[in-house]
């Protein structure tokens, strides 16, 4: 998985492309890091280039979802699409992330 953020008033919006998988580990700590930045009360993750994810994946995801909440910042999780889009629904990502579609994310 590569990433890049991009930083507005109060959000943090992390782009995310290729496969997001176990041997992301250590990228992810760093998007975890992003937390500790003053101000930051919203955090969008755009899964619209990713293709791929495992069970670290997921549970990573559920860390993240853990450190927002404990901090009080919102999560997102935008343009899920494919087999990452059916893997949240059979995961029932939807019931513990806020879920934005492709065409919600444009109007966001």
């Amino acid at each position: 998985m590569e990433y890049a953020v991009i930083s507005q008033t109060n959000e943090k919006r992390v782009m995310m492309c290729g496969q997001f998988t176990f041997s992301d580990n250590l990228k992810f700590k760093q998007i975890l890091d992003l937390l500790s930045d003053d101000g930051v009360k919203h955090m969008t993750l755009d899964f619209g280039d990713i293709d791929f994810i495992d069970s670290a994946g997921l549970g990573m995801l559920l860390l993240l979802r853990d450190a927002c909440q404990s901090r009080n910042v919102a999560l997102s999780i935008t343009s899920a699409h494919g087999q990452v889009q059916k893997i949240f629904l059979i995961s029932k990502f939807d019931q513990l992330f806020s879920m934005i579609g492709a065409d919600d994310a444009t109007r966001h």
